[in-house]
């Protein structure tokens, strides 16, 4: 009857450690899943900020062409000193608009980069920290399989 308690508890300690090292390998499984999604979310930002800034230089082209086209027909010219100066302060705004919006966009991918390299490096310590507590579990319920008190935290 010893020898069936004895296998019944190896079974069980044996059990338990794989048990705690796959939940630790479907975290970290769970983690670089999250951290796929915010690169893809990382590449969306890029992608949608260089599409504003497309938009808002075009706004500045309309901007300028309704400016040529008033100054002509004002009959200022449309080759005068200050409309020139008006069509480089437009091309200007347009060109600042655009390289805002990519420098948003890109600001926040990298904030999607960096986290989902955190979330890498949190997965790889949950199964390092699986791994060494279903270790510890093995032992622990090894000892007490072979009559050896053992106090421990983890079972």
């Amino acid at each position: 009857m010893a020898e069936l308690a004895l296998i019944a508890t190896l079974v069980g300690t044996g059990l338990q450690t794989m048990g705690t090292i796959q939940t630790g390998q479907a975290h970290k499984a769970a983690l670089n899943f999250e951290a796929k999604q915010r690169e893809a979310k990382a590449t969306e930002e890029r992608a949608a900020s260089q599409r504003v800034a497309i938009d808002k230089r075009h706004e500045g082209d309309l901007i300028m062409s309704r400016q040529k086209a008033l100054a002509a027909s004002s009959g200022a010219g449309v080759l005068n000193p200050s409309i020139l100066d008006i069509y480089g302060e437009t091309a200007e705004r347009a060109e600042y608009n655009a390289a805002s919006e990519i420098y948003g966009g890109e600001s926040r991918a990298r904030g999607q980069i960096d986290q989902a390299a955190a979330a890498r490096m949190k997965g790889k310590a949950a199964l390092k920290g699986s791994i060494f507590e279903g270790v510890g579990s093995a032992f622990s319920g090894a000892g007490k399989a072979f009559g050896y008190p053992v106090k421990s935290d983890f079972g």
